[in-house]
């Protein structure tokens, strides 16, 4: 018997929509907000726990799930503690274009595709749409150690509270034939800072004074917090100081510093540097005073005009040249203490018996590096901890940039604790291209079939 032909119905089409459609997307958002952070192994700084190509899904919650449309985050039930592997958003980068939050609202993160922000005040010619592709970072490490902890690193093996550790988590590695005393091998005796303990600018080292800025900027993400550092010779200000003999260690974390220190200089080298070794040539006290004072480059012409989006990209200024820098003033200053002496008479007959005839050369000036840390353009003596910090480390210990270099993460960096392992795709070799349909044929032997579903902190040790 035929079924009669049901008619049109606006509240059943709602009703059905809402069911197929709206429901399901608002569930998936609910989810993507508050419970999982998706996550691709861009490098290998986790081998070979885990690998380039793994891809993984982080809890949200378990550290606390973001308060939409605000900086702050809901309680979490438990906090990092060593030997979680974290994801967090790197410190090292601005979270908003320009660093300047008062301009931009961040809209969506595209996931792989990056963040968009609007400008709220666009440049002439200049569209307010900004697309922010790869930013801010998001990184994975594993948490060595936590506020509180006594660390230490001599030959690349970490020290936690006296106890040398041998051995690292899961299936990470040491690799590197060579020692230097770049940070990655070397950092001298510190403790991580605890809730309420106070840093005082003025008793910190530069490279320790850039890692409290670091915090302060992660605490305070709507604050504009900036590194002012200034010249002085004979407590005269002189920021345009010409060093003749600027040296800079040939280390992976210099890299900025040695590109500006050839680009200045026309070098021509002989042969090719090797770690460890030293270069040197003229270079101006403004560079360091610029790249201290924001603490990153723009990659892309930020005034370029036309298009539908503006793009956005930045390289980080690490602070180990900054200890370059104390490390250079210090040396002309021990220079200008060594005696000065013109001349001195060879002949003993023309030497009186009162004095040699001894001409002293002019005193030479002193110099030292005046430093202010600013907060909305205020400068501030000291600075009360409000989180809890964590020091973070690659499984692939002499192949990772992380605290080492940059310093500690806050809480309210943490996005996610690594869970589990949802699919595996090996492309070392670069053979499959998503834009090349011939190599599709590739798909199922990349997949690493043995690493899904792995949870992660139950990897090997």
């Amino acid at each position: 018997m035929e079924q009669p032909k049901k008619s049109f119905s606006i509240k059943g089409f709602l009703k059905s929509m809402t069911r197929e459609i709206i429901v399901p997307v608002v569930l998936a958002l609910i989810v993507i907000q508050y419970v999982i952070q998706a996550f691709q192994i861009p490098s290998g700084s986790m081998e070979d726990s885990l690998l380039t190509g793994d891809f993984l899904l982080g809890l949200k919650f378990t550290y606390g799930s973001p308060i939409p449309f605000s900086n702050q985050k809901f309680p979490g039930y438990t906090i990092p503690k060593a030997g979680d592997v974290l994801i967090f958003r790197y410190p090292g980068e601005p979270e908003y274009p320009d660093n300047n939050p008062d301009r931009y609202t961040h809209l969506f993160n595209a996931l792989m595709f990056g963040n968009y922000y609007w400008d709220h005040n666009p440049e002439d010619g200049q569209p307010h749409l900004i697309h922010y592709a790869d930013g801010p970072k998001d990184y994975i490490k594993r948490c060595v150690a936590v506020s509180g902890d006594t660390v230490s690193i001599h030959g690349g093996r970490l020290t936690v509270n006296g106890v040398r550790q041998d051995t690292i988590p899961a299936k990470g590695k040491w690799t590197a034939a060579v020692r230097t005393k770049s940070p990655r091998d070397e950092r001298e005796t510190f403790v991580i800072p605890s809730v309420g303990d106070t840093l005082f600018v003025d008793s910190l080292p530069l490279e320790k004074l850039w890692w409290l800025r670091s915090i302060v900027l992660q605490e305070n993400p709507n604050d504009h917090v900036e590194l002012e550092i200034s010249f002085l010779r004979d407590g005269v200000e002189d920021n345009n100081f010409e060093f003749e003999d600027y040296r800079v260690p040939v280390e992976n974390d210099r890299n900025l510093v040695l590109n500006a220190l050839f680009t200045r200089n026309r070098m021509i080298l002989q042969h090719q540097p090797r770690q460890g070794d030293t270069l040197s040539g003229n270079m101006s006290f403004a560079y360091f005073k610029e790249l201290s004072k924001i603490g990153f480059l723009p990659v892309i012409d930020p005034h370029m005009k036309g298009g539908f989006t503006r793009q956005v990209s930045y390289i980080s200024f690490e602070g180990s040249s900054l200890q370059d820098l104390e490390g250079n003033v210090a040396r002309l200053n021990a220079e200008a203490m060594q005696p000065a002496v013109d001349s001195v008479s060879q002949d003993s007959s023309s030497v009186s018996n009162d004095s040699a005839s001894v001409v002293a050369a002019p005193a030479k000036p002193k110099f030292e590096i005046r430093r202010r840390l600013l907060v909305n353009g205020n400068p501030i003596d000291s600075y009360v901890v409000k989180t809890p910090l964590f020091f973070m480390m690659g499984d692939n210990r002499d192949n990772s940039a992380d605290s080492r270099y940059w310093g500690f993460v806050t809480l309210r960096n943490v996005r996610a604790k690594a869970f589990v392992i949802y699919f595996s795709f090996e492309n070392d070799d670069g053979k499959f291209a998503l834009g090349n349909p011939f190599t599709w044929w590739r798909i199922p032997f990349s997949i690493r079939y043995s690493r899904i579903g792995k949870i992660i902190h139950l990897i090997d040790k």
